[in-house]
């Protein structure tokens, strides 16, 4: 695990296949977790935002953003969930106890986890000291993708 990782939640691949998303009109947010990404089981089925601990706002990180620009487009028989990068400038009150994100449906009543992202640079050990800012790019691919076979 490294800066960066990433792995999405398979409850939130199930729960979509019950109905229980749009991922074409629901809300999207991020937020960083206190929670270490080497120990988050992305097979679990408590996947709710509120089974982690959040970092607070602080200095210029708001905690709970929405994402901007999400979409949600089908090529072929690749389905692909999209939202902008997203960032905050450096400030000395930023937080330094973050190690992960978390990108959360915020419409659904439980607000489930989609992925976790890792901020740490030694597989979740050290928190990360965000005082000179983040920037987080999304992969060119999208941010989570669902093919048909």
């Amino acid at each position: 695990m490294a800066l960066s990782d990433s792995k999405k939640t398979s409850e939130y691949d199930f729960q979509a296949g019950l109905g229980a998303y749009n991922n074409s009109t629901d809300v999207f947010k991020w937020v960083i977790l206190t929670d270490s990404y080497s120990v988050i089981d992305a097979t679990a089925t408590a996947v709710g935002i509120a089974n982690y601990t959040k970092v607070a706002s602080a200095g210029l990180y708001v905690q709970d953003t929405t994402l901007t620009s999400k979409t949600w487009t089908k090529s072929g028989a690749v389905s692909t969930l999209d939202y902008a990068d997203f960032s905050f400038a450096a400030d000395g009150s930023n937080p330094t106890t973050g190690k992960t994100i978390a990108v959360y449906n915020d419409t659904h009543a439980s607000k489930h986890v989609f992925k976790f992202i890792d901020l740490t640079t030694d597989g979740g050990t050290t928190p990360a000291d965000t005082t000179l800012g983040l920037n987080f790019t999304v992969n060119a691919s999208g941010s989570g993708t669902i093919t048909t076979s």
